[in-house]
């Protein structure tokens, strides 16, 4: 189920370049944080955590900047960002091969590496570059906080992908590590 949140949440960097109405671009945001939270409530779902997870994903990714970004939009009246260098297909179409460029480095690279998930990476490295791409094409300043806060959602996700497997890696350790106690206690009596 996470695998799929993850995939819509690369899905919606492809969106992000073949629009160019800045209210989509926050929308996106929003879905943005949602889909964060569904994820960290996947794997990382116990007390304290989750109770960050939520403040952090859903009420200051999915209400509180979109909310800030409207108030802007609406003060500054620009509705699109129509002066891009690049044509929104074109933006599309590169953006499309650095989404699938990040899910076969992340396959055929980070197979071998057992402390990052290859789907995390994949998506994750490719939202960052995808954010970077977009932030040097638009010309609006607000496009480009939009494009940061995708970038910063984007390393979000690669944060998430590490301490996953090191959660599960330090679990593991612990029960090994229990289990030779248990043995060695066995064998002094």
């Amino acid at each position: 189920m996470t695998d799929g949140f993850i995939i819509l949440f690369g899905l919606t960097m492809l969106y992000l370049a073949a629009t160019s109405r800045i209210i989509a671009h926050i929308r996106l945001l929003i879905i943005q944080g949602v889909l964060l939270f569904l994820i960290c409530c996947g794997e990382h779902a116990n007390g304290l955590n989750l109770i960050f997870m939520i403040i952090e994903t859903l009420v200051v990714k999915s209400i509180i900047i979109p909310w800030f970004l409207y108030r802007v939009l609406k003060k500054t009246h620009s509705n699109r960002d129509a002066a891009a260098n690049i044509p929104h297909f074109y933006c599309l179409v590169i953006s499309s091969i650095i989404l699938l460029g990040g899910f076969l480095a992340s396959n055929y690279y980070i197979s071998s590496v057992k402390l990052i998930s290859p789907m995390y990476f994949g998506v994750s490295i490719a939202t960052i570059v995808i954010s970077l791409w977009l932030i040097t094409i638009k010309h609006k300043i607000i496009s480009n906080v939009i494009e940061f806060i995708t970038m910063e959602n984007g390393i979000f996700l690669l944060s998430l992908s590490v301490v996953q497997r090191l959660f599960s890696c330090a679990i593991q350790e612990f029960n090994s590590d229990a289990n030779c106690a248990e043995l060695s206690r066995c064998k002094g009596m």
